[in-house]
Formats: structure tokens, sequence, C-alpha cells
């Protein structure tokens, strides 16, 4: 269950001495996917494409959980579906009040192993946003990829991206027919979904004729830049070419005026945003301009999230995760702040679990905060 282990799993595999099994896919979905092992290989070896691989030939020959199933091919390619399935289990949740086991991580998943999903938002992102300010004389025009947590649950960080960057005379696109990442369906091996998904995304933001797009989630943005590739090919070139992590994007395109909050503020640094993107630099830029930064200890540790990792696994995520709280309590700061809303809610769950009164914000939030007092 260690990267080497897994990699001898598959040359067992490819030398025909195991076969696809149930147990073969506890070894591969025990994988946090926290990329780590890829980006300090010194013999470069492409653990995740490996993996990946091996998911998907697993689910072609042993097939895939009916329930995720269900979820990922009938109502995750169908926006109207898919939010009333959520909204349903949100009046269910709260009519039969079932024992919380912690906080689900991937909301297409939500009913496996007696999961709850978080609060929802009295208003979705792609709801909130369907008419686009016009700005005078922009910039720029950017499309903005929302992802499912931030359109369902952290709609917050959704108002604080497009809030600075209209700050920033950019006009924002929220196109109301994009979808999933496709995420969740990748890694349980359903190509066929994510491919849809991909396929109807790159449209979707082709037709918005935009000059760049840009994402706030870790997750998705490295969905989006890597596996769009893998899944579509040179289709997605143009696509890929014009994304950015919004840390990313403002640090390389824009100058601002700021004045830094007294708030003491940690970074976490997100697995698909330090290992999968290489981004740890712009975000510590902004929040030293923003505020009063303070590092913790190994920030690039992984909380222990891990998507359906957390659904599998959640006592181990947990544990994973204790070492995260520590040092962000150790830190002395009275906020995180970090890059992916699933970090977000894994760090908020343990937080919460510990009786913190420390919280968890995006660093989009941060800076949003001391543009506001600077005016």
């Amino acid at each position: 269950m260690v990267a080497r282990g897994r990699i001898s799993l598959a040359e067992a595999l490819r030398d025909g001495e195991i076969f696809y099994t149930k147990q073969l896919r506890d070894y591969l979905l025990s994988c946090k996917k926290c990329l780590r092992c890829s980006s300090i290989c010194p013999s470069g070896v492409d653990y995740d494409f490996i993996i990946q691989t091996m998911t998907d030939d697993l689910a072609n020959h042993i097939g895939i959980w009916l329930i995720p199933r269900i979820i990922l091919q009938l109502f995750l390619p169908r926006r109207r579906l898919f939010n009333l399935l959520l909204k349903s289990a949100s009046a269910f949740q709260r009519i039969v009040p079932l024992k919380r086991h912690g906080a689900m991580r991937h909301l297409p998943l939500m009913f496996m192993d007696g999961r709850w999903i978080p609060p929802l938002a009295k208003e979705f992102v792609l709801d909130k946003y369907r008419t686009t300010k016009k700005i005078h004389n922009p910039k720029m025009r950017v499309g903005f990829y929302v992802g499912c947590l931030i359109n369902y649950v952290y709609t917050d960080i959704a108002d604080a991206v497009v809030e600075v960057l209209h700050h920033l005379d950019v006009e924002v696109i929220i196109p109301s027919k994009q979808l999933c990442c496709g995420i969740p369906a990748r890694s349980l091996g359903d190509v066929k979904t994510a491919r849809k998904l991909a396929e109807t995304n790159v449209r979707v933001f082709e037709e918005a004729q935009v000059d760049f797009i840009i994402t706030a989630c870790a997750t998705c943005g490295r969905t989006l830049k890597r596996d769009y590739h893998h899944i579509l090919g040179d289709r997605s070139q143009k696509f890929r070419e014009k994304l950015y992590d919004i840390s990313e994007f403002i640090e390389k395109y824009f100058t601002y005026k700021l004045q830094p909050l007294t708030t003491k503020i940690s970074y976490h640094d997100p697995c698909h945003l330090h290992w999968g993107q290489n981004i740890s630099k712009q975000p510590r830029d902004i929040l030293r301009r923003s505020a009063q930064f303070q590092e913790m200890e190994t920030p690039e540790r992984c909380c222990g999230g891990g998507g359906i990792f957390n659904i599998l696994h959640y006592d181990l995520s947990m544990k994973i995760g204790e070492h995260k709280a520590r040092t962000i309590e150790k830190s002395g700061a009275k906020a995180v702040a970090t890059g992916c809303p699933g970090c977000r809610m894994q760090i908020e769950d343990l937080l919460a679990s510990r009786g913190s009164e420390i919280t968890c914000v995006h660093t989009i939030q941060v800076l949003r905060d001391a543009m506001v007092s600077a005016r």
C-alpha cells in the first residue's frame, strides 16, 4: 500500500501473476492521490498515471459500485438532476437525523458509507451568476470554472473571486452549463463519464470566447490541466492553455493596492496545487502582502482529505489530518488559508473535532478583505 508496493502490483498484473479482484481495488483506492510520490521520484516514474490506468482497467473488469455508478452516469452529467439530487438528500437528512460520521468530501458520492453532506448553500453559484456583470473597458474577459464544492457549498469563495476580479477591471463569465470536472468519475475508473464531462466543459468555455479560464479549486485545476489531456488529447489543448489557478493568474497579470489585515494567517499547501501544479509561491506572496503571514511547520504535508480516500478510509484520513491540525494550532495563527475547498472542508472538520476556534478560508478571500480595507 505504498508507492513501490502498488507499482509491484502493476508489474504482477502485467505479467499475469495476479488478476483484477475486489482486493486489488481496495489497494488501489487506498491511495490518497496526493501526487507527492510522482513529484519527488528521482527516476521520474509517473506513478499517478500507472495507478489511474490500473483503476480504469479494474472498472472494466469488475465494475463500479451500483449507487456511485448511478450517480456518476445518470446525475453528474445532468446539472438539473444533480441539483435535485442534492436538495433531496439535504431534505432527507433533516428528516432522518442519522449518526454523523464526518463531513462529506465528494458530493457525487454522498450516499456511500452513510456520510453526511455539508449544509448546501441557499443559492448555488451557477444560479446566482447567470447574468454577467458588464465592466466598462475591461482589461480582459475571464471564464470562471467553479467546481462542485464551490458551487454547492463554499459559495463565499466564488463571491471573493468575482469581487477581486471586478476590482481589477476584469469581466467574469461563469457559464451556467459547465459540469463537474470529472475527478470522482476518474477516481473510480469511469472513463466514459469522465470523457462526457470533459467534452462538455471544453465546449462550453470555447463558446464563451474568453481570454483566460481560472479556477479556485486545486483539484479541479489539476484535473482540467492534466487529466483532460489524457481524456481528450489535442482536442483540449487550447482549453488547457488558458487555464490558471486564481493565485497564479493574479500574481502573473496584475498589480494592486492593499491594506494588510492585522490577522495572523498561516497557509496549508493543497497537494493538487503544490505537488500537482507546482504552485506554492504565488499564494504565499498574496498572503504576505494581505495579512500577518505565519508559516506553519511542514505546510506541504497532506491534510488527509483525498476525496474518495476519505470516504473509504475515514478513520485513517482523520489520523493523517491530526498532524496538520496540530501544526496549524502550533503556528499561533488565528486563521489558515488554503487554495482548495476540499482541503478547507477537511481542515474545518479537523479543527472542529478539537474544539479549535481557528477558522479556515481560501487565499482569495484574504486578498479580497485586504482590498476592501484599502478602499
